[in-house]
């Protein structure tokens, strides 16, 4: 077969005619080779390894693209755990953003009318979201000492770090509501020391009013009324007109069960969500629609401290109420309390894998 080949070639060759053909054939289809070879080859991207066959190269290339999203996956698993100054930084910024945002409100509306309560629920319901959606994942976003103590009877926050959480939230609260204090017109801090203004100002309140001190048994009453409202619109927390105190107490304890119990559904047996805050503000949300007029529902010492050791810095002393401190035991007693019978109901009837109650 190869000297019949050769043989060819030669006739072929000999013939002038036959032979400029077959080169310039020979010529085009070179040139079409080359040209497809070399677009192949700028499409192709280069070596990982001079060792590797030019057709090899694309699926080295896709590999060492997938090599680097597995290291970098591998990088966020291994990322450091936060630190507890890092969550206690959290716990008070977070605190701080709600606080500000809930008293700072309150300058708007007074919350005793419709749309003021309305305004006062939607802000902390919203605060309450956001600052989950974000602080959440480095600290828990608790705000709340009731929520942290919670944590701790459920296992989920050790015990040693419950005083540095709530320190963190105080301080957070303080510098929230001070803040506030500070960026909210004078007036509101200011009750109406002119007695004449209190004939103008309550009857649009619905509240009685006196002229005079001695002959006015009313009057007493009228001035305390006077400064709470004025106190409310700077956030303060106190037990409504025409509520007894153990309505008070019942009013934070049970709003806390609620909300305590949400809290421990959506994140002690499973990984928070994305919709999780959403749920806790709109619990949040619920809450004061139900229970603002009598106790402003805090559900939150924090929430309710803060204001009242603010009002008593920027309000002067005789201008604060003769009981604005008798009442105030109330929005511990009952977010304590509510959240510990959240914690025992949880655990005996609710647990996913360790109720006691099957």
């Amino acid at each position: 077969m190869g000297a019949i080949y050769n043989s060819q070639v030669t006739g072929t060759l000999a013939s002038s005619a036959g032979n400029s053909t077959l080169i310039k054939s020979r010529k085009g289809l070179f040139i079409l080779h080359f040209l497809f070879h070399s677009s192949r080859f700028l499409m192709t991207p280069p070596p990982l390894n001079n060792d590797v066959p030019i057709g090899h190269r694309r699926k080295s290339f896709i590999s060492s693209i997938q090599g680097a999203i597995s290291t970098n996956n591998q990088k966020a698993d291994r990322a450091r755990p936060y630190s507890l100054i890092s969550r206690c930084y959290a716990e008070f910024l977070g605190t701080f953003i709600f606080i500000f945002s809930g008293t700072m409100q309150a300058n708007v509306y007074d919350i005793s009318q419709p749309v003021g309560l309305s305004h006062a629920a939607l802000t902390h319901g919203f605060a309450t979201i956001v600052v989950i959606a974000v602080f959440g994942k480095i600290s828990g976003a608790h705000l709340n000492p009731v929520v942290s103590w919670a944590m701790v009877l459920c296992q989920k926050l050790p015990p040693l770090a419950l005083p540095f959480y709530m320190a963190s939230q105080f301080f957070g609260g303080f510098c929230g509501n001070l803040l506030s204090a500070c960026l909210q017109r004078k007036r509101d801090f200011l009750v109406w020391e002119n007695y004449s203004s209190i004939r103008y100002t309550l009857p649009s309140q619905g509240v009685e009013y006196g002229y005079d001190k001695v002959h006015n048994s009313t009057y007493e009453k009228t001035i305390l009324l006077t400064t709470q409202l004025s106190a409310t619109s700077s956030g303060i927390t106190h037990l409504g007109v025409n509520h007894e105190w153990w309505e008070g107490l019942m009013s934070e304890t049970i709003t806390t069960y609620f909300f305590v119990t949400v809290i421990l559904m959506l994140v002690v047996d499973s990984e928070p969500t994305e919709a999780t805050p959403l749920y806790l503000g709109l619990m949040v949300i619920v809450n004061i629609f139900a229970t603002a007029s009598i106790t402003g529902t805090a559900m939150n010492p924090v929430r309710a401290l803060s204001p009242n050791v603010v009002a008593e810095i920027v309000l002067s002393t005789s201008s604060l109420p003769s009981k604005f401190w008798t009442y105030h035991y109330i929005y511990w007693a009952g977010p304590y309390l509510g959240s510990t019978i959240a914690v025992l109901g949880y655990k005996l009837l609710l647990s996913k894998n360790d109720r006691l109650i099957p």
